[in-house]
């Protein structure tokens, strides 16, 4: 097996691919990529299957020496990267030499970037999945100068570049489609219109586990609840009046009121949210919800069959 040697891992990057499924009930979340939509684009790219092992680089920029000739992509939030110290375009594949050192530049807009492989990262499956879960230190860890990581050898394949109809755009200004949650009717009038009419601002606190809201208006009612299901999107209102959005490793359950839920074809979007973006909850109801996703999969199954959101 070839490997690459991480020179510089940034703030944070780990390697994501298949989620865990079906693990909720003993408090395991999937984790899996933060953005799977740019991280299948990346690997659309390298003529891998759209769940394949790649690595997410959050923020800051990252550099990386391969050690064997290799094919890689980079999609997401960098908008550049260089190799050998040359410019390249992102959202398109590369051709590296042994020896080469590629840097994926820090991201302008959005958060995260996905650099994928032909064939793909050594990353063993475990529970179901080839992720990592960085709060119960399951799969491999995050990345940092000095590590190694294996990836398949390969022969050149197609260069591929993103279409131009495919491309995401990273911007500060952002709509999700969402739902109101179980305890919805918990908030009073102010608290709903500042929910569903006015623009939110992501805070200071956000990562994969979730992001918080700027918003002191959404206090609901004071009273406990039990327990309760959560998921990747579910919009939690603790008494602070400052809830927290529900990233791709939040835990699986919580006490905290439930005021809405953004839609499964829209969670992508979170994996992109940073602190000081301006968040829209556009809200609908389950039949649209279903037929949202419907379509948003009827789209991006043209480019990549398989695609699971």
């Amino acid at each position: 097996m070839a490997r690459m040697h991480i020179l510089d891992g940034g703030l944070q990057t780990s390697l994501q691919g298949r989620p865990m499924a079906g693990r909720r009930h003993i408090a395991l979340p999937g984790a899996g990529p933060a953005d799977p939509i740019s991280h299948a684009l990346a690997n659309w790219c390298v003529g891998n299957a759209p769940d394949v092992a790649a690595l997410e680089i959050t923020l800051s920029g990252a550099s990386f020496r391969f050690d064997s000739p290799a094919t890689i992509a980079v999609c997401g939030a960098a908008d550049s990267a260089d190799i050998d110290g040359r410019g390249v375009d992102t959202q398109r594949s590369h051709r590296l030499d042994a020896g080469s050192v590629l840097h994926v530049h820090s991201a302008r807009h959005g958060v995260r970037s996905y650099l994928a492989i032909t064939g793909g990262f050594d990353a063993p499956e475990l529970l179901g999945g080839t992720s990592s879960y960085l709060p119960a230190a399951i799969g491999k860890p995050v990345l940092r100068a000095g590590m190694e990581l294996g990836f398949t050898r390969d022969d050149a394949g197609e260069e591929r570049h993103v279409p131009d109809s495919y491309r995401l755009t990273m911007t500060d200004e952002i709509g999700l489609h969402a739902v109101p949650g179980p305890e919805y009717d918990r908030l009073d009038a102010e608290g709903r219109r500042a929910l569903f009419e006015h623009a939110i601002t992501i805070g200071n606190r956000a990562n994969r586990i979730g992001c918080e809201l700027e918003c002191t208006a959404l206090r609901p009612a004071p009273s406990g609840i039990a327990s309760a299901a959560v998921f990747p999107g579910t919009v939690q209102a603790p008494p602070s009046g400052k809830p927290f959005l529900l990233g791709v490793d939040a835990q699986t359950t919580g006490g905290y009121p439930r005021i809405a839920q953004v839609i499964r074809a829209d969670r992508h979007s979170i994996g992109q949210l940073r602190p000081g973006t301006r968040v829209r909850f556009l809200r609908t109801d389950p039949e649209r919800a279903s037929e949202i996703l419907r379509r948003k999969l009827l789209l991006w199954r043209a480019l990549m069959p398989g695609l699971r959101l």
